[in-house]
């Protein structure tokens, strides 16, 4: 079983950062892993004036600016860093912030991560997230930027206790599962959850799945469901597709079963990632409510 040994926390302009800070800092004391922390962020940009003397002032308060948001994610990082009992050192990006994001993420075991709040500015560049989660071969742990789960002692939101994997027979999903185990060997729950197309009468059975599990050490159950059928009125609304209905049953078993981590692949195509961003994916981004694992 792969081992989690180098954890990835991103820190930006949001107060969310520190949350996330301590949540990937609990991991590394529960994995023995070390922690490094990146400040993914874009650099802001000053423009371009008519005068000399108008470049420089706006090229000052750039400069202030950004020495400004460098002290506070460095504080940020070094109180969590104080409270775990770590070292962690914080890496400034100097050049495209996706392509240097993914070069520190790709010697990493796992990657924490804020979910994107469309209504509080991070600093972050646009589609940030989507372009990481197409691009990175290192799984991406996303924190919601809302408290809906129990804080730890040490601050970090509870995460990892009671897994939900939702299951399909794809690449993505195997990949996912595969990169979770780590996780799901210290869980003291885990459930698989599989929604079938409503035309498949005799749903695939998991029990081949659950069995690779137990061969690494790890008991789970497993749920198959058919995939909820929508309402006309749901169907109306122009931000729905046919796997909204989906990320919501996903949404709302993990409530009822008291789930704090959900396990799933993350589908996209890099070439045009705004484009095909998967729709259980990118439901799942805008409206997550626990930590999600997603691997593409």
């Amino acid at each position: 079983m792969r081992e989690i040994r180098q954890i990835l926390a991103l820190v930006n302009d949001s107060p969310r950062s520190a949350r996330v800070l301590t949540l990937a800092a609990h991991l590394a004391r529960q994995h023995g892993a070390s922690l490094v922390a990146v400040h993914a962020v874009e650099p802001l940009r000053s423009g371009a004036f008519i005068s000399a003397e108008a470049a420089s002032v706006a090229a000052s308060w750039a400069a202030e600016a950004e020495a400004q948001r460098w002290a506070e994610a460095s504080a940020r990082v070094a109180a969590a860093a104080g409270a775990a009992g770590l070292e962690v050192p914080l890496i400034a990006l100097r050049g495209e912030t996706v392509s240097d994001t993914l070069r520190h993420a790709g010697t990493a075991d796992l990657v924490v991560l804020s979910q994107r709040n469309p209504a509080q500015p991070d600093g972050a560049q646009r589609h940030f997230v989507e372009r990481l989660l197409v691009g990175s071969g290192t799984p991406l742990l996303f924190v919601p930027h809302v408290d809906t789960l129990p804080l730890q002692t040490d601050g970090a939101p509870r995460c990892g206790q009671r897994v939900l994997v939702a299951w399909s027979p794809s690449r993505e999903t195997v990949r996912a599962l595969r990169d979770a185990l780590p996780l799901l060997a210290a869980a003291s729950r885990v459930e698989l959850i599989r929604f079938a197309p409503a035309t498949e009468a005799t749903p695939e059975p998991l029990e081949p799945v659950l069995a690779h599990l137990l061969r690494h050490g790890i008991a789970a159950t497993a749920t198959v469901r058919h995939t909820p059928a929508p309402s006309l009125g749901e169907r109306l609304l122009s931000t729905w597709t046919v796997d909204v209905p989906i990320a919501e049953a996903l949404l709302s078993h993990a409530a009822d079963t008291d789930a704090d981590l959900l396990v799933m692949g993350g589908y996209g195509h890099p070439r045009a990632w705004e484009l095909t961003l998967g729709g259980v994916t990118r439901t799942m981004l805008q409206t997550m409510t626990l930590p999600v694992l997603m691997s593409h």
